[in-house]
């Protein structure tokens, strides 16, 4: 569900294609120069607010669910998933007299590229806020490109994390000649429609700044391919940060082709300005990888352990043979390796995820990843550009089986208040045998909450509701007769009972043998 509000800050409860201009797109026709020019007003209007904030509900899914851009002509590509605890003002009333105290929130956040439409020239970020995973304010012109030289045509693949008590967004910025650098601005905190970035935009990272990747290379037509920073705190030096990113690597300059490599890079203790560039992975090479276009790179640990280290990234563009199946993949490290070793013996062979988990289909069609470690509930989010429908960005939960991972549907335990009350909620299957005409399930819960049980069937589509109703303190059983929807009855078959309150969600899957 999408719809509009007012203006102000009225939050509820809550492998792109390949980023080369070539010389005959540069010559404007009037269309395109029609668009272009609607694209810069709409970019300008970043700075003029109060802008109206919309609001999209997830699309549900019984293993995953999709956030959406509230306007249907505008895809959603690389964006930054991120979350944190707001403290927010709270007055309280009484007779004598008022108290003015303080109220913790907890917010995810997606700030995410948009393309297409009157967005086509990639200029503008969206800003979307939640309580819950499912509930979505929307600041569609949150951050634009401007008239500073390194990001003045192009904003790309937002990555957001905090340090030093700032909340800092790195991004990639495209120039006027169409070469990528990285850089940043920052706030003091990311909150809703009151986030003010610095009006100041730094460039930190550039391909002359290393020693392998190569500017303006001629199999680009000249324009340096050098994007995607992926920042997080150093696990081995405190107060360093490691950046990842991708960039054309002189190996394949040398053989003149394409192909982009991920490179890393160590920050001083204390500083994001001052970067040492610590190589590139060999292990990504093209020749390795046998991916054309890798991009995306991001890392990230066993269940937020510091061991376990994983590299993700993806099969980007429109390569031959690929249709979605292949795009994420991701490198294992050796244990008890550094992640900022870039040794290629200490570094698996890509492994493919979906192929990873056996099967399922749940990281289809995504172009472009992101792990958001949460304590207990890790989250993995990637952009669907294959799979079909409108572009949105997926996001799914991280179930950790020691050093191993499922998928499977994601879970937002946290509500307006820091610390919920519903994080005790208990979903599990009471008595159920193969041939029976029915299942019982048990729901505990620590309090009264309002809750809808719904039954998906293995493509997704929702086929009942067994329980909509108020559930009551303690446990509520709950029987489903293998009912429809339209009165029928369901076959035999693999079917996901998802349980849905104000905070969260849980979901059982349910075999049924008849």
């Amino acid at each position: 569900m999408r719809s509009w509000s007012s203006g102000g800050d009225i939050p509820r409860l809550m492998g792109s294609p390949a980023r080369v201009i070539p010389a005959q797109a540069r010559v404007l026709t009037v269309g395109v120069f029609a668009i272009g020019l609607l694209s810069t007003l709409v970019a300008s209007a970043v700075a003029q607010g109060p802008r109206p904030i919309l609001h999209s509900d997830s699309e549900i899914r019984p293993t995953f669910s999709v956030f959406h851009d509230p306007d249907g002509d505008v895809s959603v590509k690389e964006f930054a998933f991120f979350r944190n605890v707001i403290v927010s003002p709270d007055t309280f009333m009484t007779p004598d007299t008022t108290i003015i105290g303080v109220k913790l929130r907890d917010l995810y956040h997606l700030m995410y590229q948009r393309s297409g439409g009157l967005h086509i020239y990639e200029r503008t970020f969206g800003h979307a806020w939640s309580a819950d995973l499912v509930h979505w304010s929307v600041d569609t012109l949150a951050f634009a490109a401007d008239t500073t030289w390194w990001n003045r045509r192009h904003v790309w693949s937002p990555c957001v994390f905090e340090a030093a008590g700032r909340t800092y967004m790195f991004y990639t910025g495209v120039d006027d000649a169409n070469d990528q650098r990285i850089g940043y601005v920052s706030t003091a905190v990311l909150d809703t429609t009151n986030t003010v970035w610095d009006t100041t935009r730094t460039m930190v990272w550039q391909a002359a700044d290393t020693r392998w990747a190569v500017p303006d290379p001629p199999v680009y037509s000249g324009q340096t391919q050098f994007r995607d920073a992926f920042v997080i705190p150093d696990p081995e030096q405190a107060g360093c940060l490691l950046m990842y990113y991708e960039a054309h690597d002189s190996l394949n300059a040398k053989l003149n082709r394409g192909g982009l490599t991920v490179g890393v890079a160590r920050s001083d203790s204390g500083s994001v300005d001052v970067w040492h560039d610590l190589g590139y992975f060999p292990s990504t090479f093209r020749s390795v990888s046998r991916i054309g276009q890798l991009e995306g790179p991001h890392v990230f640990s066993v269940n937020g352990t510091g061991t376990g280290w994983r590299m993700m990234f993806t099969n980007a563009g429109s390569p031959p043979g690929e249709n979605g199946h292949t795009t994420i993949r991701f490198l294992d490290l050796a244990p008890g390796e550094s992640p900022a070793d870039t040794t290629a013996s200490h570094w698996s062979a890509p492994v493919i995820l979906e192929q990873y988990l056996n099967g399922a289909p749940t990281s289809f069609g995504w172009s472009g990843s992101e792990e958001l470690h949460l304590p207990g509930a890790d989250l993995l989010g990637g952009f669907t550009a294959w799979a079909p429908g409108a572009s949105g960005i997926a996001f799914t939960r991280v179930l950790w089986n020691g050093s191993n991972f499922t998928l499977g549907a994601p879970n937002a335990t946290s509500v307006d208040e820091y610390r919920s009350p519903a994080r005790g909620v208990e979903f599990a299957v009471a008595e159920y045998r193969p041939g029976s005409g029915s299942i019982t399930f048990t729901i505990d819960s620590p309090i009264e909450l309002d809750a809808r049980l719904e039954v998906f069937d293995a493509q997704g589509r929702r086929i009942a509701v067994p329980f909509a109703d108020r559930l009551s303190r303690g446990q509520t059983r709950v029987t489903w007769a293998f009912a429809r929807r339209d009165g029928g009855r369901v076959a035999s078959g693999v079917y996901f009972a998802r349980l849905r309150f104000a905070g969260g969600n849980r979901t059982l899957q349910v075999t049924v043998a008849r």
